[in-house]
């Protein structure tokens, strides 16, 4: 069936929310986790790609504990440090160089944390030891087994570090993106039983179930809007922590914009006369009730329609940047006279503004 999620994904997704995400930088992670090239090659560590090994259900188990690492190698920590992490995840690191050794140790020293399994290099002693685990072939206790260490690393870190983006339960996973003061909370549900298919042999759970959860941000008050069913979400912010509820059904995702202040309006500037063969500027606002514009990268479906009500150049899916978008409209010599019609619909909350613009078949006067 995968020709047919994959259409949900693109229609529902990639183009209506496409241009608004390729401007929506990652968030820089203070958790680090060292894919280690020495060991790979010298104690035959590491994932080669695949995530079959303890390195790739150890960082599993982190994304289950709602930390969202960085990835890190040997060559990384050499000539750009550890700088800005808080935390460093060592899972099958047997063999390490003596340099990366002693970045390991200073970042220590400095007051970052080693989180280590019993694995580690000798030479590096970790604050945090995750016990090794081996697969059984039993999907369903082995991703029991990874839940529990997830828990247990997530109370030991507590102290130390705390993710930004939380979620109430472990296998609805989220992840974070920023822009402005605004934030991009993604959501995967990971919650699976045994089919029919491959199920029968325990190796893998491959039917999804539905999952509840709260989501929330570390933000004093904020508004969040559901970007993909593009209606808001109502909130509750108490002790720092702005939550919302997430429903997901089998195998879905979400994905919510979380602002400081609230969609309430949407303007067109255009002028009211134009022309065939020349150009006509439009701007379009995204704000809240003040007027002010709202800091994040907004979806906006712009929709332009002839006298007809045939659509027109220029309609598509836009990321409105600090909630605007600017555009030059170039109308045709041979486009129909007549009333044309600008709707832009913000795909946040869902408001929509119409614009009206007469364009006549004489080109204007210079």
């Amino acid at each position: 069936e995968t020709r047919r999620a994959l259409k949900t994904l693109v229609s529902d997704v990639v183009e209506p929310l496409g241009p608004t995400l390729l401007q929506v930088p990652a968030v820089p992670s203070d958790v680090a986790f060292l894919e280690s090239f020495s060991s790979a090659m010298f104690a035959g560590r590491g994932t080669y790609g695949w995530g079959g090994s303890w390195g790739g259900d150890a960082y599993h188990l982190l994304q289950y504990a709602h930390i969202q690492p960085e990835i890190v190698y040997e060559d990384t920590i050499l000539k750009s440090g550890l700088e800005g992490y808080k935390v460093l995840v060592m899972m099958d690191c047997d063999v390490l160089t003596a340099s990366v050794v002693q970045k390991a140790n200073d970042f220590q020293r400095a007051g970052g944390v080693i989180v280590g399994d019993d694995r580690l290099c000798p030479a590096v002693k970790p604050d945090i030891v995750v016990p090794r685990y081996e697969r059984t072939k039993q999907a369903d206790a082995d991703k029991a087994a990874l839940l529990d260490r997830a828990k247990t690393l997530s109370e030991q870190l507590a102290a130390r570090h705390q993710d930004y983006a939380v979620s109430s339960t472990p296998d609805v996973i989220p992840y974070l993106r920023r822009c402005g003061t605004s934030d991009y909370v993604f959501a995967i549900n990971d919650r699976r039983e045994f089919g029919d298919y491959v199920g029968q042999h325990h190796l893998v759970m491959e039917q999804g179930t539905d999952a509840a959860a709260e989501f929330g941000v570390r933000k004093a008050a904020g508004f969040a809007y559901d970007l993909v069913e593009h209606r808001k979400i109502e909130t509750v912010s108490a002790d720092g922590i702005t939550r919302w509820p997430v429903e997901l059904g089998p195998g879905d995702g979400g994905l919510w914009l979380v602002t400081d202040a609230p969609v309430e309006r949407v303007t067109i500037e255009a002028p009211k006369e134009t022309a065939r063969s020349t150009e006509c500027r439009i701007a379009i606002a995204v704000t809240d009730g003040t007027g002010k514009n709202i800091d994040a990268v907004v979806p906006v479906e712009l929709r332009i329609s002839d006298p007809d009500g045939r659509p027109g150049e220029f309609s598509g899916f836009y990321g409105a940047a600090d909630g605007k978008l600017d555009l030059t409209l170039a109308f045709a010599p041979n486009d129909t006279p007549g009333v044309w019609t600008i709707e832009a619909r913000e795909l946040a909350s869902g408001l929509t503004k119409r614009q009206f613009i007469r364009v006549s078949s004489a080109k204007a006067a210079q």
